[in-house]
């Protein structure tokens, strides 16, 4: 499953990220995005594919209702082991799932998705965390990740092509 390997790629770059970033950096709120930190961040990637992981379990997603543990994003070697954890579990036979949705009064629908769909949502979703980790390692002054780092598959394939012409 592409979307499986992808994501693998995406979580050790974000391993790679924590083991060279420093306690203060990784706790340290950044003004240009709202005054979250990069520990906010790893924790939320992390949060959501939690949730996908345990509801491939009970063949039921929500999103809205996960377990925030402030752990993960004050102590990057508890974060890491979690990547460790989720990477070591993505590998699963693709399933249908449900995926619980709410409206702006709380109301739920479960909608029919897929495993396999669910991991391109949390592709996209870190990668998306993964752009804004690296405009605060950019205002740290901190160079510790690749050039493609938060950059989604897409751009990098047209940037490739671009650059072909």
């Amino acid at each position: 499953m592409v979307s499986c390997e992808r994501l693998t790629t995406q979580l050790n770059e974000l391993e790679y990220m924590a083991d060279r970033l420093s306690a203060e950096s990784y706790t340290m709120p950044v003004s240009i995005l709202g005054g979250s930190s990069i520990g906010q961040h790893l924790r939320h990637i992390i949060e959501i594919l939690n949730c996908t992981m345990q509801g491939y379990e009970r063949g039921l997603i929500d999103y809205e209702k996960r377990y925030r543990n402030l752990q993960t994003e004050q102590d990057k070697a508890f974060a890491k082991t979690q990547l460790i954890i989720l990477n070591s579990a993505l590998t699963k036979p693709d399933k249908a799932l449900a995926l619980r949705v709410y409206d702006k009064n709380g109301v739920y629908t479960d909608i029919q998705t897929y495993y396999s769909r669910e991991l391109i949502y949390n592709l996209e979703h870190t990668i998306h965390h993964m752009a804004l980790i690296k405009v605060a390692l950019r205002t740290m002054n901190l160079d510790i990740t690749p050039e493609q780092f938060g950059v989604a598959y897409s751009t990098l394939e047209y940037r490739k092509t671009a650059c072909a012409q």
